[in-house]
């Protein structure tokens, strides 16, 4: 029975979707991706240019990478606050990051973790024990013929919203004004491509309504995950999670680096270090799949998940390699176990499947595990390719 109402409803969305608006302000999409790609590879290496070369010698740049995820994002905000408390007995500070890359849940863990240890607690509230009701609501199954996703992530905005006051949206400001950069990668759905935004750029460039306006789009397009949440209209083009295409991403920043530190990228004691965050497991979670036509849809989707997600990590890797930057990278595999898996001591247990993530209990498990690893653990980074 509930397998058949799914598909009156289904019938019903096909039928009634003619009458749907899909684009709101009735226009397509004109932006080409050439246009965009020029503008973004400029701004970068005329930002990193006048870091590096029109002020003091670099010798040292941090770069953080950070990847979707979704509620396992709680994974990334909770190593960022251990990695604060870590002693320097266990290998030194936290960093201040020159450059910082999210996609999805990453983009918004990237805007505080730029801003560095004052917005741990900020992370701490919008990441741990967070589950379902306090961050979407969902829609009414008689009504999805007339939206475009089955959840409205209305507290997530405005959670936003309350967190990037004026305070936040200065400070971001002025990490532009010291060449210090925060990107969100989204997917442009009308061309297909990859989109990076410089937020940092729209916080320096906008009065501060305006500015709030455009990173909140910003970021709640490139988390969009495609039917879960809906897309966002940014210059009359459709924009959705930049995991559809790249789950992390550096190359396109990384190619700017050596032409922008000019003389300095050729010093022996110069150095790129880039840290990436993986919100979730680099291996496949393993679960037992239902043969019926919605678990089979959203496994799939899953493991699809995974290997863009493998994929982009391993484009990183080779990429660090090949220039001579040094890659730091952790994931979640070490402090969760799956169903079916041998219970360990001290690990949370990894939810049953996509639709099951959003819940108190694990984010709050999988915050705690992360902090106490960058904080205690001996060697919390790996180095190998994934």
């Amino acid at each position: 029975m509930r397998m058949l109402g799914a598909l009156a409803v289904l019938i019903a969305a096909f039928t009634l979707s003619a009458c749907v608006d899909t684009r709101p302000d009735g226009e397509m999409c004109t932006a080409s991706d050439e246009s965009v790609a020029s503008a973004y590879g400029a701004s970068v290496a005329s930002a990193l240019r006048e870091k590096w070369q029109n002020t003091k010698p670099r010798e040292r740049v941090s770069i953080l990478v950070l990847s979707g995820g979704g509620a396992w994002g709680a994974y990334g905000a909770g190593f960022l606050t251990g990695w604060t408390a870590r002693p320097a007995s266990l290998g030194g500070t936290r960093p201040v990051f020159d450059v910082v890359t999210g996609v999805s849940t990453g983009a918004v863990i990237g805007t505080f973790a730029l801003l560095g240890p004052d917005y741990d607690f900020t992370l701490a509230e919008a990441y741990r024990g967070r589950g379902s009701r306090d961050l979407f609501e969902s829609r009414s199954y008689l009504s999805l013929p007339f939206w475009n996703s089955f959840n409205d992530p209305k507290p997530i905005e405005q959670g936003l919203m309350l967190t990037l006051n004026d305070d936040t949206l200065a400070r971001l400001k002025d990490a532009y004004l010291h060449s210090r950069s925060l990107w969100a990668g989204a997917v442009n759905f009308d061309s297909g491509h990859f989109t990076e935004f410089d937020l940092t750029a729209l916080a320096a460039g906008m009065p501060p309504d305006a500015a709030r306006k455009a990173i909140i789009d910003r970021l709640m397009a490139a988390s969009a995950v495609p039917g879960f949440f809906p897309p966002r209209f940014i210059d009359h083009c459709m924009y959705m999670d930049g995991g559809v295409r790249e789950n992390l991403f550096i190359s396109q920043i990384g190619h700017a680096i050596k032409d922008a530190m000019g003389p300095q990228a050729s010093r022996a004691n110069a150095q790129v270090d880039i840290y990436a965050i993986v919100n979730g497991n680099m291996a496949p979670s393993p679960r037992r799949t239902g043969n019926t036509l919605v678990d089979i849809g959203i496994r799939g989707f899953e493991l699809a998940s995974d290997q863009i997600q493998l994929a982009s990590m391993r484009e990183i890797y080779d990429y660090a390699k090949a220039n001579g930057f040094h890659l730091y990278w952790t994931s979640a595999d070490d402090v969760v176990i799956h169903d079916g898996d041998k219970q360990v001591e001290g690990r949370c247990s990894a939810p049953l499947g996509m639709k099951d993530q959003f819940d108190g209990p694990f984010t709050a498990c999988l915050f705690d595990k992360a902090k106490e690893k960058a904080e205690t653990a001996p060697s919390p980074w790996r180095t190998d390719r994934p």
